[in-house]
């Protein structure tokens, strides 16, 4: 390919020599300096017909079409090359354009008149801004007051050349690379945020890659992350039941409320407990309340102990100032329970006042006495078995008046020492039905030899005939009279005996 070539030697002398002709007033032009070097558009290179131009304060100052791919100019005395003339001021910056695209590289050369250089030019098509990611900063919120963040900031073509953030709307700060060096396409940075009053926050990350023109991550991309700073301890806004509060039911739960979102793991049973009382706790993040829950209803009329230890944190990991405690009173809890009672079974005996044993309970007062009663008959009190009534499970004991031959249902009820008393409901009566006997005598043994067989039959016949004397045995039936009705009795008896 035939190569335009320019002697720049002799034309430099011939100029030299009219220099020294011209008057002294005449203006003397500015001699060009020359440059020439390699072409490439993203890493290709550049097509013959590619248009390199040199601007100087924005004004087109040199251009030159090329004729070989992949290079502006040549290095030889007689090759062609990108020639800035005009008038221009020593040291001033020169910017170049590879079809008009500005190619980042105006800094590297300054203008020397008559000065050949060779200058490679390059640019790059990346027009797609780098992308950042951010390391949520956790815990949230943090009790540091000036958090570290983290991340990563990468590009497809370029590598990165910087990273900023900022706080809120607040201005542009610098990070550092992790490695110490922004030079590749994948960076890690990191940052420290100057001291934060407490609050609420957003911090957003940006990065810009080493393209020619740079780009920057878009607005709508920047990484960012919301975090609070708290570095107070959290209060106890209000219990329940309140300090000091008395008349406390007994089935009540105990909470605590606080001033900010709590570690729900630091609040346990042994953190938040109630002075000899077992129970389960739990936490409600919405209205920042922890409750202890007792395994069972409190004990009436007494004064209890609620304690939160100062292992109990907000979620930022602030501890609360020193032990809280607080006290409460139950208050007392009407007994309207009556009391229940046993009484020993008794089927039959020989003894006409017969004695009875059993058992009074109830479950809130103590036992104030048992009574008796035999079939409907006056009430009677009963003696406790240890000889008072005074406490919630009592024994007792009685022994009846002298009492018919015959069936008789005895009735034992009892009463609490409750202010108002409670008393035995009547279908809770304790009762048991039993037999007075003669002594010795055995109903249908009509001739009083111990046993009942058909001599007896003919016994109580005699009897009825008013042949021999009335016997205890002979009235079987025992509704006494003997009749016939004891005749069938005693048949009844030896035929089930």
């Amino acid at each position: 390919m035939k190569r335009k070539r320019v002697w720049l030697l002799c034309p430099l002398i011939v100029v030299a020599l009219l220099l020294c002709a011209v008057p002294a007033y005449a203006s003397i032009p500015t001699m060009p300096h020359a440059f020439y070097g390699t072409l490439t558009i993203a890493g290709t290179p550049a097509a013959v017909g590619t248009v390199v131009t040199a601007k100087v304060n924005e004004v087109q100052c040199g251009s030159i079409t090329t004729t070989v791919a992949g290079q502006y100019g040549g290095s030889g005395a007689f090759d062609e090359k990108l020639t800035v003339t005009g008038e221009i001021e020593t040291g001033a910056d020169i910017s170049f354009f590879i079809n008009g695209t500005a190619t980042g590289q105006a800094y590297d050369y300054d203008f020397s008149p008559g000065a050949v250089s060779e200058h490679n030019l390059a640019i790059n098509d990346d027009t797609d801004p780098p992308l950042v990611t951010i390391t949520e900063l956790s815990p949230d919120p943090t009790t540091d007051a000036t958090p570290t963040f983290t991340g990563t900031a990468t590009d497809t073509q370029s590598n990165i050349a910087s990273v900023e953030y900022r706080v809120d709307s607040g201005s542009w700060v610098m990070a550092t690379a992790s490695d110490g060096a922004f030079d590749s396409l994948s960076e890690g940075y990191t940052f420290t945020i100057p001291a934060l009053a407490d609050g609420g926050y957003t911090v957003y990350v940006r990065a810009t890659d080493a393209a020619s023109p740079p780009n920057t991550t878009l607005e709508a991309d920047y990484a960012n992350d919301s975090f609070t700073v708290d570095t107070l301890a959290p209060t106890v806004d209000s219990t329940s039941p309140a300090s000091g509060e008395t008349g406390v039911l007994v089935d009540t739960v105990v909470t605590a409320t606080f001033s900010e979102r709590m570690d729900a793991s630091t609040i346990t049973t042994g953190s938040f407990t109630l002075e000899g009382v077992a129970g389960s706790v739990s936490y409600d993040f919405g209205t920042y309340t922890a409750t202890f829950t007792p395994d069972a209803d409190l004990t009436d009329d007494t004064i209890y102990t609620a304690t939160l230890s100062t292992a109990v944190t907000d979620a930022a990991g602030n501890a609360i100032a020193a032990e809280y405690y607080w006290n409460f009173t139950t208050g007392v809890v009407p007994d309207t329970i009556p009391p229940s009672v046993t009484v020993s079974d008794i089927v039959t005996t020989t003894d006409i006042t017969p004695t009875f044993t059993g058992t009074a309970t109830d479950t809130q007062s103590n036992i104030a006495g048992v009574e008796y009663r035999v079939d409907s008959g006056s009430w009677v009190a009963a003696t406790a078995s240890d000889g008072t009534f005074d406490s919630l499970s009592e024994g007792y004991t009685f022994t009846t008046s002298a009492l018919s031959i015959g069936e008789h249902t005895v009735y034992v009820r009892a009463t609490d020492a409750a202010s108002p008393p409670n008393t035995t409901l009547e279908a809770d009566y304790a009762t048991d039905t039993f037999t007075v006997e003669e002594s010795g005598v055995i109903p249908g043994d009509a001739n009083g030899d111990g046993l009942v067989n058909a001599v007896d039959i003919t016994k109580v016949e005699r009897i009825i005939a008013g042949l021999d004397a009335e016997t205890p045995g002979a009235d079987a039936n025992e509704d006494g009279s003997v009749n016939a009705l004891d005749i069938t009795m005693v048949e009844i008896i030896i035929a089930y005996p």
